[in-house]
């Protein structure tokens, strides 16, 4: 009976210091909220933990890396196609030929181009007719001799004529052909229009072509090149025209490009929400090729950015944010934008101004905090 009194006084014990320290450990309270902020009390058991350091601005050049696809520059490539119905006669180029403005790239014998010859020296002979008889009247009118109304049509018709071989003369032009020195029934020698290097060919001498078959053969001037950069909408307020680049491919690892930015433009693609950025580029020993992929390096201006613990970012629905301390052990979210890490640290863009106190270790014992 004895032994049976004792061990239930025991038990009484055990659970009278069990209730107290139930009742210590109810009455910390490690945080509370006041609106937006959470405040830690002096007996919050979080405040150890935290660590709080100052979100510094510094002197920085921010970095922007984006994929982007080398491309011939429009007005140094042409694609070169038959101006008409016909059959090649002769070829006077190779593929890797360099070529200048003017070079013979082949010839084709065309009945259009032989009618269109025939109607400029109909028209060249109808204007000389209608120039002598223009003269004649008027030398007639001018001597007293002549007949106003002859005259009159003399003019009309010489004007017409001179019209007429204008209009003649152009559609000889348009296939790079000089009509003081054309010969009727030769074919149509077709020329390059800009100075290059012959990087397509399949000429082949005989055969028919028509006016709506494919280019034959294409001439580019690729001593410079357009590297096309299709950077993210969040990314392109850092990226202004006259900014240098850098550019790599994986042809030649480790070998860097410089370029210019050239031309930002003024639409967004819905599809990636990017933003196509053409840069110039000096294209050393031609060996950036049209087709080729790069990845590019755009440096902003040296300017003030602001730095944080890369640990100091926490996120909430997709956001990044950071605590912010308002006042001694006061704290409250504050969405931030990113851009690039540097050593552990992180570069914000939006969110901050620098000189706050953030938490830079330790904010997520808080983000159980509602």
């Amino acid at each position: 009976m004895r032994n049976l009194i004792f061990f239930n006084f025991i038990l009484i014990l055990l659970f009278s210091v069990s209730c107290k320290k139930k009742e210590h450990v109810a009455n910390v309270v490690n945080y509370r909220l006041a609106g937006e902020e959470i405040i830690l009390p002096d007996s919050s058991n979080i405040r150890p933990k935290l660590k709080i350091e100052t979100a510094q601005k510094e002197s920085h050049q921010l970095q922007v890396y984006s994929a982007a696809k080398i491309k011939a520059i429009p007005n140094n490539y042409a694609e070169i196609s038959a101006p008409f119905n016909g059959r090649i006669t002769e070829s006077f180029v190779k593929l890797g030929q360099d070529v200048d403005r003017g070079t013979p790239l082949f010839a084709i014998y065309s009945s259009d181009y032989t009618d269109a010859q025939k109607m400029y020296l109909q028209d060249r002979q109808q204007y000389l007719l209608a120039e002598k008889d223009f003269k004649r009247q008027k030398d007639l009118l001018d001597n007293g001799v002549g007949v106003q109304r002859d005259y009159e049509t003399a003019r009309t018709t010489f004007e017409n004529s001179k019209s007429e071989l204008e209009k003649a003369t152009a559609s000889i032009r348009i296939f790079g052909v000089d009509p003081d020195k054309m010969i009727f029934g030769e074919p149509l020698v077709v020329r390059s229009p800009i100075h290059g290097q012959v990087i397509k060919n399949t000429i082949v001498v005989g055969k028919y072509l028509t006016d709506n078959s494919n280019s034959i053969l294409t001439v580019a001037e690729i001593s410079k090149v357009w590297i096309i950069a299709s950077v993210k909408e969040k990314d392109i307020r850092f990226i202004e025209e006259g900014d240098q680049t850098e550019a790599e491919v994986t042809a030649y690892p480790g070998e860097i490009f410089k370029g210019t930015v050239y031309h930002i433009d003024e639409i967004v693609d819905e599809e990636t929400r990017s933003i196509n950025v053409l840069i110039e580029c000096s294209n050393r020993g031609e060996k950036l090729k049209p087709g080729m992929y790069a990845t590019v390096k755009f440096t902003q201006r040296p300017g003030l950015s602001v730095f944080v613990p890369s640990s100091a970012l926490l996120q909430y629905n997709d956001r990044n944010f950071v605590f912010v301390q308002t006042k001694p052990w006061h704290f409250k979210k504050q969405i931030v934008t990113t851009a690039e890490t540097t050593n552990d640290r992180v570069v914000i863009t939006e969110g901050l101004s620098g000189g706050e106190s953030i938490i830079a270790q330790g904010g997520f014992y808080l983000l159980d905090a509602k």
